[in-house]
């Protein structure tokens, strides 16, 4: 492939730091939620609400707002990524 832009190294490298920001994302937050070997402790004394007959704690709550939001922005980030390069979209093309 002879033919890179002027870029191509500096977005594989933001892709990369996208990918490995949201792999570090999922692993903390499972942490944080109580999942796996960088869990916390147990919780003493906490007043959990019932939602839907399910239990939840505040906890898992934040955890998967932020692995959603984490989700979100690197589907966004490789979308944008694979887009079109230099062509202007279909739509701007009138008759």
């Amino acid at each position: 492939m002879k033919h890179r832009t002027p870029a191509y190294w500096p977005t594989r490298v933001m892709l990369a730091v996208g990918i490995l920001a949201t792999a570090a994302v999922v692993v903390l937050a499972a942490a944080v939620a109580g999942i796996g070997p960088l869990a916390q402790g147990p919780c003493f004394g906490c007043d959990d609400p019932e939602v839907f007959g399910l239990t939840l704690r505040a906890s898992v709550v934040q955890a998967a707002v932020a692995v959603g939001l984490a989700l979100f922005g690197l589907v966004w980030m490789l979308r944008i990524f694979r887009g079109p390069r230099d062509e202007p979209p279909a739509w701007r093309h009138r008759r």
